[in-house]
């Protein structure tokens, strides 16, 4: 125990130093109460805030699940943040956080990959479509009944003009 404190004591003091250079170091805080809310909320976002967690979490405060989780090596589930902020697990609620932000990036790369295979999928078939040949793009091209090919193809293969319409 005693070693655990010696290292509490150094880090609280590099911590201190660093924090608020202008300022003599104070005692290692015994409890929550004894820091001001400026040091307080320095200290929940030094170093990611796992000094303020060693020093200031509250396993007992944690819900029997985040708690049966913290257990388990720490295997969180979105929403357990909240709970562990508040039982004053700082770094795991940070890390619980960034984990959700990294898998909401991800998301969005692959939304942004399908978008972007969509649109050179259509790019190139556009491009094809601009490379036919003319023979290939007549090929494609609707003709009416009208159209003089049409009109000459049913004369020279002996077919009616009539549609058909009652006339």
């Amino acid at each position: 125990m005693q070693d655990l404190r010696s290292h509490y004591a150094k880090e609280f003091a590099r911590f201190y130093v660093n924090s608020f250079p202008n300022m003599p170091c104070k005692p290692v805080p015994s409890k929550l109460e004894d820091l001001n809310f400026t040091e307080k909320t320095a200290l929940q976002q030094w170093e990611n805030g796992v000094l303020y967690q060693n020093m200031f979490r509250k396993t007992d405060a944690l819900p029997a699940d985040v708690l049966a989780r913290h257990l388990d090596g720490g295997r969180y589930h979105v929403g357990d943040q909240e709970a562990l902020r508040n039982a004053g697990f700082i770094s795991d609620a940070n890390s619980v956080e960034a984990q959700i932000e990294e898998g909401r990036q991800q998301l969005r790369e692959k939304e942004l990959a399908a978008i972007t295979a969509r649109n050179e999928a259509r790019d190139r078939e556009l491009q094809r479509q601009m490379q036919m040949s003319g023979a290939e793009k007549m090929a494609q091209k609707p003709i009416g009944f009208w159209d003089p090919s049409a009109v000459a193809f049913r004369r020279q293969h002996g077919i009616s003009d009539d549609i058909g319409a009652g006339l």
